[in-house]
């Protein structure tokens, strides 16, 4: 069965068990699931005093994949191939 737009797909254990996996994979992150059954991440610590206008406190997406590739293009961003 497709899960209705808007709502989480999976067990309530489920959605825990992969925003665990989302932390571990991003320490740097905090993931969670809203009401309306989108996944956020916000970054751990503070903002920068002048933050590059692609920096993103927060991010989003309709699942945990999709958080994961914006996560992952946030950490891309910061720390880019060949960067010292």
């Amino acid at each position: 069965m497709m899960p209705v737009p808007g709502s989480v797909a999976g067990t309530h254990e489920e959605v825990a068990a992969e925003l665990s996996r989302v932390a571990e994979e991003f320490p740097g992150w905090r993931p969670w699931v809203s009401d309306a059954g989108r996944w956020w991440a916000t970054r751990r610590g503070r903002q920068p005093v002048s933050p590059p206008q692609w920096w993103a406190m927060t991010v989003d997406a309709e699942d945990a994949d999709g958080l994961r590739e914006a996560i992952a293009e946030q950490e891309r961003l910061a720390n880019p191939v060949g960067a010292t």
